[in-house]
């Protein structure tokens, strides 16, 4: 991980300069980083993608085609659908697992409904994005690179976000930031973020993610208080395949990379299923979100 963080922070200082910077556009919006493409898949879990997919088509209808920036959720399908085994849920309602692959020269080789062919591009603002061209064309953004804080996040660092688990000058007062001290967490509320798939990323001895929103049973006593809820995560070339997993309500759910080349589906037995492979079972992180700004102490993942 330390070695991808000097990586980033050396393509920024070496990012071409832009041919328009003169007449008064940011640099940062208008020239790509070049440097090697790394990400072998960018992936998304949503719990309600038939609604994301019709705001984002909304929007994207009122915004025009003039906008460049556009949400690649309208040029998109999802990958997986895992149904809910709740009785009482409707045919439609069930997790929704996105994955954009990538080739290892940056090119999306996953099926798009975009009617020219897209390369994955990071910016001077750390942004990742699926572009056509020129930072002047269509691009589809996809998250921001953190680069963490220092000494306080080497464990951790850099890691894909979205917006809302990036840290800005409202942090401490922002009952919606996941990793801020005013955080509320509630049975709706996820407390997995990019912090807690970076580590789990790079740490050698963890076989797995586990993308779990764990919740206090104080504050969610009639459920499980465990949930897979809308997460962004990510793997480069050089990173080892790990299975996506989490629970939801009292199910165990295997989302991508599923070990022997199984099918993403539902777990029968967490226990069984650990033991096949000769790994631990997944517990519960002793505090959540597990890694919050500094000076919050931060949790782990026991073994």
């Amino acid at each position: 991980m330390l070695v991808a963080l000097t990586m980033l922070l050396s393509a920024c200082a070496c990012a071409q300069t832009p041919p328009d910077a003169s007449r008064g556009v940011s640099p940062l919006h208008t020239s790509w980083v070049e440097r090697p493409w790394e990400l072998r898949y960018v992936l998304y879990v949503d719990g309600n993608w038939g609604l994301s997919k019709a705001v984002a088509t909304r929007l994207q209808d009122e915004e025009g085609p003039v906008e460049k920036h556009r949400r690649w959720q309208t040029i998109l399908d999802r990958t997986y659908f895992l149904p809910s085994r709740d009785k009482w849920a409707s045919r439609d309602e069930g997790l929704s697992v996105i994955v954009i692959e990538f080739d290892k020269d940056g090119t999306v080789s996953s099926p798009h409904l975009h009617e020219t062919s897209l390369r994955g591009r990071l910016d001077r603002l750390m942004r990742v994005s699926m572009a056509v061209g020129s930072p002047e064309q269509v691009q589809f953004e996809l998250g921001e690179w953190f680069l963490g804080f220092g000494d306080a996040s080497t464990h951790w660092a850099p890691a894909l976000c979205n917006s809302g688990d990036m840290p800005s000058p409202f942090s401490k007062t922002d009952t919606g930031y996941l990793y801020g001290p005013a955080f509320l967490i509630g049975p709706a509320r996820r407390t997995f973020g990019c912090r807690e798939w970076a580590y789990q990323m790079g740490d050698p001895e963890r076989p797995y993610i586990d993308v779990t929103s764990y919740i206090p049973k104080k504050l969610d006593p009639d459920g499980s208080g465990a949930y897979i809820r809308d997460s962004v995560g990510w793997a480069r070339f050089s990173d080892p395949t790990k299975p996506i997993i989490g629970k939801h309500d009292n199910d165990w759910y295997c989302l991508h990379e599923c070990p022997d080349g199984g099918e993403p589906g539902l777990i029968p037995n967490i226990n069984d299923w650990a033991r096949k492979q000769g790994w631990p079972v997944p517990k519960r992180p002793t505090r959540v979100p597990v890694f919050p700004d500094p000076p919050a102490k931060t949790g782990v993942y026991p073994r």
